[in-house]
């Protein structure tokens, strides 16, 4: 399906398009969302993006990517286009923590964290009608004080149950 807009708005629209048939027909299958990929997706993503974050291992800020903005997003997206594109190593880094051990922490280089965002935005346009309202991990609007405040809830409703904590020692590592 392909959508014009003359606001150039056609990445949204038919991102939308895409989220309200996610969300009416959970058994349709999307195999090929790709074509929602285009420059202007990428540059609004790019203005999203915070520039005051950590930099990847090869140094390029948000500002000095943006100095050839136009250029550097149709690079991508032809890399994307073509299968060419291969994201760079990232920047590791140790995060300590209270008990006075580290943990790690990957930093991606800018063009990485633009493509990551884009393909989050389109998979979360995908999937989110499909999650139930408990789910609380990682999605827009729900954050682990919400899920506390869930568990809480829960947890004084049932009187003969019983609550276990489970601390599973490095296990994102």
């Amino acid at each position: 399906m392909f959508v014009h807009s003359n606001d150039k708005e056609a990445w949204l629209t038919k991102l939308e398009r895409i989220g309200k048939l996610a969300a009416t027909d959970t058994t349709i299958v999307f195999n090929n969302v790709g074509h929602v990929l285009s420059v202007e997706m990428l540059r609004d993503i790019y203005q999203e993006l915070d520039g005051r974050k950590a930099i990847g291992i090869d140094g390029v800020t948000k500002e000095e990517y943006g100095k050839n903005l136009d250029e550097n997003l149709r690079d991508v997206l032809q890399k994307i286009r073509r299968g060419t594109y291969k994201p760079r190593a990232s920047r590791m880094v140790e995060i300590p923590k209270e008990d006075g051990s580290t943990r790690p922490l990957a930093i991606a280089c800018f063009e990485d964290k633009l493509v990551q965002s884009a393909v989050n935005k389109i998979l979360c346009t995908l999937f989110e009608p499909m999650f139930l309202p408990c789910s609380m991990g990682f999605r827009p609007e729900h954050d682990c004080h919400e899920a506390l405040r869930a568990l809480n809830q829960s947890t004084y409703q049932n009187q003969d149950g019983a609550v276990v904590e489970i601390d599973i020692r490095k296990y994102f590592d």
